[in-house]
């Protein structure tokens, strides 16, 4: 997928995951009606469920599906009592190119890869402090508070994973990784802080390194709960964590953005790629943070979104 402009998404056979998601967004009538409601303005998930005649349900799951494939956007707003979603068009124009994307300047061997990774399958859990824990789509895995549950045999079956501080790393690989040239990186998920039960405001500074490099930092706003996540089984208490923000980090040679926003001057050729057989990935909060609020990560089976870590590579072969 490329960006042309700030309303404009192109997309294009060399990027089948990307794709697939937006084909899978537009393929339903209710889909459709949503984008055309937001036309007109933001629209809450209430607003829209009148407006459509249809479950609550229905529409958070549609609103999830349409903010997974980046066509809209979501943002939580507080209210008296919980949160309200609301959401608004992300883009005026979309393009389909069938035949590869016309708009590149790169030579055939350029290429993308997607990879998916359950939040789980971390190699390493580093300096995790309480509150902490995981739990499966079913149940609580360990215990809670502990973090010598993060090293549980169960965790990769895990569909949340929270702590007050410190860093899980997952690796990446794959077999011709250090025959190539990268391009782009991006990585996406879905996270919010992390306090006990639920709480907001409740700021935290939620960081990814890649190789040991720091993309950025996300400054989560709270620990959203109070209103059942689209995909939160019905076992986890409303009281309790239930969903977060999709964020996605992207670093090329033009610096390192935070959705879209520049956040510093890393390229990607300032990344070294060659010293190990996988691409590190740290996802965590700092002790020295400014606000050490904790961090939630979610799976595809938990919380607003339907996917888990998700790790997007441009790459060009090398001759």
């Amino acid at each position: 997928m490329a960006d042309r402009g700030n309303n404009t998404a192109e997309f294009n056979l060399e990027d089948m995951h990307a794709l697939r998601m937006v084909a899978r967004a537009l393929s339903s009538e209710t889909r459709l009606e949503i984008l055309k409601l937001l036309q007109s303005g933001s629209k809450s998930i209430g607003e829209l469920s009148e407006a459509l005649q249809i479950p609550m349900s229905t529409v958070s799951t549609s609103v999830s599906i349409l903010a997974e494939a980046r066509l809209i956007i979501t943002e939580n707003k507080p209210q008296e009592r919980g949160m309200l979603k609301l959401c608004s068009p992300a883009l005026s124009q979309v393009i389909f190119h069938l035949n590869g994307d016309p708009s590149s300047e790169e030579e055939e061997t350029s290429k993308s890869l997607t990879m998916t990774m359950p939040v789980g399958c971390y190699t390493d859990a580093q300096a995790i402090t309480p509150t902490c824990g995981l739990c499966s789509e079913y149940s609580i895995i360990g215990e809670k508070d502990s973090p010598l549950s993060f090293f549980h045999p169960d965790r990769f079956s895990a569909q949340r994973v929270w702590f007050h501080s410190g860093f899980l790393e997952y690796r990446f690989s794959f077999v011709y990784m250090n025959s190539i040239t990268f391009k782009w990186l991006e990585l996406s998920f879905e996270t919010c802080s992390e306090a006990p039960m639920y709480r907001d405001p409740w700021k935290s500074d939620i960081s990814v390194f890649v190789n040991g490099k720091q993309l950025g930092t996300f400054e989560s706003p709270c620990d959203c709960g109070g209103v059942r996540g689209a995909l939160t089984p019905s076992w986890n208490s409303v009281l309790s964590t239930q969903y977060g923000f999709l964020k996605t980090w992207r670093v090329d040679e033009s610096g390192a953005y935070l959705d879209g926003v520049r956040m510093n001057g890393l390229s990607i050729s300032q990344i070294d790629f060659s010293a190990r057989p996988y691409i590190s990935i740290k996802i965590g909060v700092s002790e020295d943070a400014v606000h050490v609020g904790g961090i939630n990560l979610f799976g595809d089976k938990f919380g607003n979104y339907a996917q888990p870590l998700v790790l997007r590579l441009g790459y060009q072969l090398d001759r």
